[in-house]
């Protein structure tokens, strides 16, 4: 092999190598600073801590914030409610109703609100007609139903269970 043809080679390979590492347009995600976290701010723009909920019936709750890491817990309650306390891009830090905390993927959680019923004196929530405690008792929600959170006002939480709708105080709720 010639010189000549060596250092065409090179050449080509250089000029291959330069074209390689030109900018590339960058797209409008990239654009977005990196959240402040000394100032409270995440990745997805939203406070924590927050409540949401499960989306399906199956989802994974992981030691850390990736699939590399053992899965931790397995939860087969569609809508249960959990407390997101840390964030990563894809990935959120919960804590369920019992006090566990692990990471979750993003894909698996819903800003659906909900709530599970966690009574404090007697054994059941009274779901109350009206927000106020003399106000008829529409049903009675056993620990641990989930019911959908409409509104909330003052100490009382408007919620939905299977046919009823009502208030409850919201101190018998966990996810509020």
């Amino acid at each position: 092999m010639n010189q000549h043809g060596l250092i065409e080679r090179r050449a080509l390979l250089a000029g291959l190598a330069g074209a390689l590492m030109l900018p590339v347009p960058a797209l409008a995600s990239d654009l977005r600073p990196a959240p402040n976290r000394a100032a409270g701010e995440t990745p997805s723009g939203q406070p924590v801590p927050r409540f949401v909920s499960l989306r399906s019936d199956r989802v994974n709750g992981r030691a850390g914030p990736s699939t590399a890491y053992p899965i931790r817990w397995v939860y087969r309650r569609e809508g249960l409610p959990v407390k997101v306390i840390a964030e990563t891009e894809t990935w959120r830090r919960i804590e369920d109703p019992d006090g566990a905390v692990v990471w979750v993927a993003r894909q698996n959680l819903s800003s659906r609100r909900t709530a599970i019923a966690r009574p404090i004196r007697d054994p059941q929530v009274a779901m109350h007609a009206d927000a106020s405690s003399d106000a008829r008792v529409l049903a009675r929600l056993s620990d641990g139903v989930i019911v959908d959170v409409r509104t909330q006002r003052s100490a009382w939480v408007e919620v939905r269970a299977a046919d009823h709708r009502g208030w409850v105080i919201a101190t018998e709720l966990w996810g509020v």
